[in-house]
């Protein structure tokens, strides 16, 4: 990301630029985002989202503006605080499995910890979504968890090398072939998914089995449902969500809950092994609560929530976001955009701008603890680490849940150190924010 840094220097918060045939205005400005994001003109995202479209179709993210309201609205109920508590059973039990994988690596010296993370994030969001377990942790060479691999890496490549964006020279490369086998692979098992859990549900409804809540009729219990549940049902009962618009936002889901929180967790990680002091008041917050199983466990772990915001300020997980101009657009910091443009969100450069942030490259989870001086008189939209406004991240409640869940489980049970004494991180740019050498770290079991 230094080249944010040196546009900066060179430009100022925002400077405009051409990237092959297209013209983008990157902004760090906060009156600028909050402009951008509250306005009803600029809701359609950007024209590199459209490299995505091939895995996720019309998702909640690509949607454009006129069914994008429409889908908000249908969606939004199945984030519901109420409907989270039920995935707390996932993140348990695929927080085991992760505990004693990691348990594995004790005593091994420096390991690379980001792809144990990534399987973890992708078996979560894919019981959480789906309701099925494909054991992505045990499973690291199945077909599903390389295809995911093969995919994400095939949409990085064309977002690094502008030539690769272009549809027709991209179909005739080797990476083009391998990205829609992949998605052959993945669209698979998302398809005999939605077909299975229809075919349930219409017997479990017809049976009576089930009301329109998923109440067990006859054991008077309730049933966990997962995400597919809640869009299937809103199917079988005649709203407007087609079966193709529910495989689109099924493998929406699963794009965006798994990188994100990968990297989230990852980034977060090393801040703890590189400050200390920070991860043992986080391993002692998380045995004070006595557990990690429910939701108002987590609710408690004020420190460690504070401990991700910051990481999150410092390395988000999304640091650009994009919207489309189709109309010339006014930005507050005086600056006009041209229609066609692409305004170009720095989540990034806005999160280490002195302006917003003291000693903006310091870790300091206190900013974003209750109370905060700092906190209190920040501008509101200096701060996006799950986008804001109209289109912000519709499943940031379920990423803390989840992020919380799996970080006070490790820093619990392990103490994570640095691979050297003066530990860097190579920052690149993919569809998420990664480190280039992964999440080297040594573990030790703590007492």
């Amino acid at each position: 990301m230094a080249w944010c840094f040196g546009y900066y220097k060179r430009f100022g918060p925002v400077w405009g630029m051409w990237i092959g045939p297209e013209f983008f205005v990157i902004t760090a400005v906060a009156e600028d985002i909050e402009a951008i994001v509250t306005s009803p003109a600029v809701i359609d995202k950007g024209k590199n989202y459209a490299l995505i479209w091939p895995w996720l179709g019309d998702g909640l993210l690509l949607l454009g503006a006129k069914k994008w309201h429409a889908r908000r609205k249908q969606l939004t109920p199945t984030f519901h605080f109420r409907i989270l508590e039920q995935f707390m059973d996932v993140f348990t039990e695929k927080g085991v499995v992760l505990e004693g994988l990691v348990d594995g690596l004790v005593g091994k010296g420096v390991v690379d910890l980001r792809p144990y993370i990534s399987r973890h994030a992708l078996d979560v969001i894919c019981e959480t979504t789906m309701g099925t377990q494909l054991n992505c942790q045990l499973q690291e060479d199945s077909g599903f968890v390389q295809a995911v691999k093969v995919a994400c890496k095939a949409v990085d490549d064309r977002h690094a090398y502008p030539w690769l964006r272009n549809d027709a020279l991209f179909r005739m490369t080797r990476i083009a072939k391998e990205f829609y086998g992949a998605l052959d692979i993945i669209h698979g098992v998302t398809k005999k998914v939605i077909a299975d859990r229809k075919s349930d549900l219409t017997k479990e409804m017809k049976e009576g089995v089930l009301d329109a809540d998923n109440n067990d009729e006859i054991l008077g219990t309730k049933k966990r449902k997962m995400f597919i549940d809640h869009l299937l049902t809103m199917h079988l009962q005649g709203e407007d969500l087609s079966e193709k618009d529910i495989f689109d936002e099924v493998n929406t889901f699963m794009f965006e809950g798994h990188d994100t929180t990968m990297t989230s967790v990852c980034f977060t990680l090393f801040l703890l092994a590189t400050h200390p002091e920070v991860q043992d008041r986080v391993a002692e917050e998380a045995r004070s609560v006595g557990g990690t199983s429910t939701s108002a466990q987590l609710g408690e772990l004020k420190y460690l929530e504070a401990v991700i915001k910051e990481s999150l300020r410092l390395y988000p997980s999304v640091p650009l976001y994009s919207r489309h101009a189709h109309d010339e657009f006014k930005l507050p910091s005086g600056y006009t955009v041209p229609a066609g443009a692409t305004l170009l969100i720095n989540a990034y450069l806005m999160h280490h701008r002195e302006e917003y942030f003291k000693d903006p490259s310091a870790f300091k989870p206190e900013r974003f603890l209750s109370g905060s001086s700092e906190e209190s008189s920040r501008h509101h939209f200096s701060y996006v680490p799950f986008s804001a406004g109209y289109r912000n991240c519709i499943g940031q409640r379920f990423a803390m849940l989840s992020m919380k869940a799996t970080l006070a489980r490790l820093v619990s049970k392990f103490r994570f150190l640095p691979d050297s004494a003066d530990p860097k991180l190579d920052l690149d740019v993919q569809v998420v924010l990664v480190s280039k050498s992964g999440l080297p770290l040594v573990v030790e079991r703590r007492d």
